[in-house]
């Protein structure tokens, strides 16, 4: 390897940025040059000493491939008088400048650096004082040092900034007694990117600590993927060897434990987190109490003024789901599309305004299409969860917790299938003054992506007062996706019933074309966003990354007028569909919404979305955060209705069909439901049901105390 050389320079533009990777422009006494190396947050005006290689890259010509950087002080006095003139020191212009260098000369800077009280010798305003002041004092902040020393050892921007948050200045000392704190304490941290960082690193008991560390590796792996909250041990160990991991991990296993990283519970092992989290739910529950009485004459009252004002009749069971809500602490609604969930709401929410007119309702949902459709139906308050407990992306934490509570009397939760241990628990911590607390959803709908399976296990516990909802509301407009959604729960599917708002095509038959059966559907006078793809895999012909080509090469083909960028997999263009694929609650947007992209600003460096009246600006740094959105998966399409679906079930994607994947698919179509694949697929995959997640909350709930 060659030995390394120094270049010194002002920074003065970036080129490119990612996360991990940089390209910047600096200026030094030979002239402008390019330089290379990880994302870093330079100073404008700033002098700096990079280490590193002249490069002759056979593309993009004479570069400098930099390795480490360290600020300096300018020291002639134009570049004084320039860098005391810079952002770093507010309220400090030219003229300032001047005066300051012109009483202390070229030693200006370094002076002022050992003793900013000399500044004093010069007539300034007091907020030119401070703002030097300020200035010095930053210039030996070590914590630009910190970043790029992470930043330059494999770890993004993002990782960076949140380890730095974590650990402040003893971030490099705890790098250097165990880099695997990094990981193994901190939300979102990449672990090859510590692995990376600690094979640089000379540090006691190395292997232990990495043992330990792989193993919450491999608990994250594995609650993510399976939903399971713990792994027994036996299963536990036949991973690991499965993995090629010979040593003995007993020692990692105690000291794991000893440490709080893991939970040993008989012979059960759990996330610390994911441990909490359910005892916490299990204790909320159980200690749970209403201060919201309902005498019965004024539920009776309130139902019979409810469907006098709303114009409509409530049938036996939506009044005893409606009694339940008012009878008790905590009720659960549960039932398939049509079974009038929301109606029940809408009368739950009038009757509580009446008699509770000094108490405050809202209904939250976990998408912001759910929480959006209660509002605009029920007139009601509604929030996602995240945005209810304002989540901080960043850190992974809620602004409201146990410490700083909701100020709700009643709760309500739509579409409850789809959330998860951590965040229900996150809801109930911050929940302490909720009175009144009800749960609704669709226990034959896929659960939630990450760990647990709460409805389900809810129910099991046979605690709580649950209405049922079988009877099919929608019956009189003779729906035949809602008849097959009550058929796939009865068991009881026939495909020959199925062919006025169903369609089979079978994708194996020659003259199959899928381009030409969306047409068809344009020409009748639907759009795009009416049209939705659904595929339970990402990869193949019939996977979701090859059909968005597809359909955006179809329906919004490449043309010279219209605004492009690469990022990726992907081209975006204007007019695509976009995914949302993380939650944006600063911007009111959430994983799995929908919108149309309306502008690229290549000079700027973004592109700008419009969810609906939402418009979201996005940098092309941070395009990871969305994805064509002509197709998408089952999952994603939760909690949303489309006019149109196209469920595609093929060969390739057999094992991971199931009943509840196929009635999530299905039940997300509202006028017309088209099945790509044969019947016998769609048969075989209704056969297959879900395992049970490995979980212990009916456990919990039945505990005493």
């Amino acid at each position: 390897m060659a030995d390394t050389e120094i270049l010194e320079g002002m920074f003065t533009h970036t080129i490119y940025k990612s996360s991990s990777y940089m390209v910047s422009k600096f200026k030094t006494e030979d002239g402008p040059i390019t330089v290379t190396g990880p994302s870093f947050d330079y100073e404008e005006k700033q002098l700096y000493r990079l280490t590193g290689n002249y490069v002759d890259h056979p593309r993009y010509g004479f570069q400098f491939a930099m390795l480490t950087i360290e600020k300096i002080l300018p020291d002639k006095k134009d570049e004084i008088i320039s860098f005391l003139g810079s952002k770093a020191f507010k309220g400090i212009g030219k003229k300032t400048a001047e005066k300051i260098y012109d009483h202390f000369g070229d030693e200006t800077l370094n002076l002022l650096k050992e003793r900013p009280e000399a500044i004093f010798e010069v007539t300034l305003t007091n907020k030119q004082y401070a703002s030097l002041q300020e200035g010095f004092e930053n210039l030996n902040d070590p914590e630009n040092d910190i970043l790029f020393n992470l930043v330059s050892n494999g770890f993004n921007n993002n990782e960076a900034q949140r380890i730095f948050a974590r650990f402040k200045l003893a971030t490099l000392e705890v790098g250097q007694n165990n880099p695997f704190r990094f990981y193994n304490d901190i939300y979102g941290i990449r672990f090859e990117a510590v692995k990376q960082y600690a094979q640089k690193v000379e540090f006691a008991d190395a292997q232990l600590k990495y043992m330990v560390a792989y193993l919450i590796y491999f608990l994250k792996e594995y609650t993510f993927n399976s939903g399971n909250i713990f792994v027994e041990e036996e299963e536990l160990f036949a991973y690991l060897k499965r993995q090629g991991q010979n040593n003995d991990f007993t020692e990692a296993l105690e000291t794991a434990i000893d440490e709080n990283y893991i939970i040993k519970e008989e012979n059960r092992y759990y996330l610390f987190a994911d441990y909490n989290d359910e005892k916490f739910i299990a204790q909320y529950l159980r200690n749970f109490s209403s201060e919201l009485p309902l005498s019965k004459e004024l539920i009776e009252e309130g139902i019979e003024n409810c469907e006098k004002q709303l114009s409509i009749q409530y049938d036996d069971i939506q009044k005893q789901a409606i009694r339940n809500f008012f009878d008790n602490g905590i009720s659960f609604i549960v039932g398939g599309p049509g079974t009038g969930k929301t109606t029940i709401v809408r009368g739950m929410v009038e009757i509580f305004k009446e008699y509770f007119p000094f108490s405050n309702l809202i209904v939250v949902a976990p998408t912001g299409r759910a929480a959006k459709r209660i509002n605009e139906i029920c007139d009601v308050e509604s929030k996602t969860i995240h945005s209810l407990l304002k989540w901080n992306k960043e850190s992974n934490l809620f602004a409201y917790d146990i410490d700083n509570p909701i100020l709700y009397d009643c709760l309500i939760i739509d579409e409850f299938s789809m959330v998860d241990n951590s965040l229900f628990a996150s809801l109930l911590k911050a929940g302490s003054r909720i009175k009144k607390l009800c749960i609704i959803g669709d226990n034959n709908q896929l659960p939630s992506i990450k760990p647990g399976e709460l409805l389900s296990d809810l129910l099991l516990s046979k605690m709580f007062p649950v209405t049922e909802l079988k009877h099919n509301h929608r019956q009189a407009e003779g729906s035949e996706i809602i008849n097959l959604a009550n058929d796939i729960i009865n068991n009881d599917v026939d495909l020959e019933r199925y062919h006025k708002d169903i369609s089979f095509y079978n994708i194996y038959e020659r003259d199959f074309d899928l381009i030409s059966l969306i047409k068809q559907d344009v020409n009748e006078g639907y759009s795009l966003n009416d049209i939705q793809i659904l595929s339970p895999m990402y990869k193949g012909v019939w996977g979701i990354d090859n059909l968005n080509v597809l359909l955006q090469d179809t329906f919004n083909p490449s043309d010279i007028s219209k605004k492009e960028k690469k990022a990726g997999q992907f081209t975006y263009r204007i007019d695509d569909k976009i995914l949302q694929l993380k939650n944006r609650p600063n911007d009111d947007v959430y994983n799995g919404d929908i919108g149309i992209l309306s502008e690229i600003d290549e000079k700027e460096k973004y592109l700008m979305v419009d969810y609906t009246g939402i418009y979201v600006f996005y940098e092309f740094e941070e395009l990871s955060d969305i994805a064509l959105a002509y197709a998408m998966s089952v999952h994603k399409s939760q909690g949303s209705e489309y006019p149109i679906v196209y469920f595609i079930i093929s060969k390739n994607n057999l094992r991971m069909l199931n009943r509840k994947l196929i009635y999530t698919a299905i039940s997300r179509a509202k006028n017309k439901l088209v099945i790509i694949g044969d019947g016998a697929l769609f048969m075989h995959g209704l056969s297959c049901m879900m395992k049970k997640r490995n979980t212990t909350l009916v456990k919990r709930l039945m505990e005493d105390g």
